[in-house]
């Protein structure tokens, strides 16, 4: 079950379930907080992961399921998750009992919530949301 909670290939990914899988580039390695910052396809964007074999402008593919990311109506603070990514909804389709949010970052990210959720943050399609992401819930993959 290791595996597949910590995929290293892309197919395994895919097959495991982590909706998003995207292409980055290392820009920075922070060994002493066991860390790197990955700039995100060709756009502003970075997200920290975890420390990996890699050096500063190696080209690396991201890994994050869309359950383990979270939106927020308003500019999320004092979290412990190192990744905050402000982006628009792009689209919002329900699929029994859960919904699938599109959000655009830069690049884009898929996310599930809850009808809840969808209700009390009056998500809609065009709104304003923070993509809220763990460094642990990011993952390299081959």
């Amino acid at each position: 079950m290791a595996v597949l909670d910590v995929p290293r290939r892309r197919r395994l990914a895919l097959s495991a379930g982590f909706e998003n899988l995207l292409a980055g580039t290392v820009v920075d390695l922070r060994e002493p907080d066991g860390v790197m910052r990955v700039r995100l396809a060709e756009t502003s964007s970075e997200i920290e992961v975890p420390l990996a074999h890699a050096s500063v402008g190696d080209r690396v593919e991201v890994a994050i399921r869309a359950g383990d990311i979270l939106l927020a109506a308003e500019r999320p603070r004092g979290l412990s998750a190192r990744n905050i990514l402000e982006g628009k909804i792009s689209s919002l389709e329900q699929r029994g009992t859960i919904f699938i949010a599109v959000v655009d970052c830069g690049p884009k990210f898929i996310s599930h919530v809850t009808p809840g959720a969808v209700r009390a943050l009056e998500l809609t399609s065009g709104k304003q949301v923070w993509l809220v992401l763990k460094t642990h819930s990011c993952h390299l993959v081959e």
